[in-house]
């Protein structure tokens, strides 16, 4: 029983390696990190509209998350410190809104925007 707990450890860790190889060899290319940065600016001004016009916190979730899943395209090594940044305030805004304080999810929401705004200026300006 040991030798295959062994052997399943040793086949997953293998699958694993092999796959996180080839998922961090494609490098994006400058047209798909500018679509990633439109989109997330494009999400989180909705999202921010969102609250302004009084959705639920579901549906503000829902936004947050799909930002932040958008962000996650924005691989360049010069922006990846400012994106970080940018999105952990995405983060907060999202647990902001699940405990219901849409005000301050506002809040963290434009932190966010404008983060990614500026991210948005320093790479139109470098690509």
């Amino acid at each position: 029983m040991k030798a295959l707990k062994k052997i399943a450890v040793s086949l997953f860790v293998t699958i694993s390696l092999a796959s996180a190889s080839t998922a961090f060899a494609k490098n994006p290319t400058d047209e798909e990190v500018k679509t990633a940065i439109d989109d997330t600016v494009a999400k989180v001004e909705e999202s921010i509209a969102a609250i302004e016009n009084g959705a639920d916190n579901e549906a503000v979730m829902s936004l947050i998350n799909d930002a932040r899943q958008m962000q996650k395209n924005i691989s360049n090594n010069a922006l990846d410190l400012k994106r970080n940044k940018a999105s952990s305030k995405l983060k907060a805004a999202r647990i902001e809104a699940r405990n219901s304080d849409m005000k301050a999810s506002e809040q963290q929401l434009k932190e966010a925007l404008a983060g990614f705004q500026e991210i948005k200026e320093i790479y139109a300006k470098t690509h």
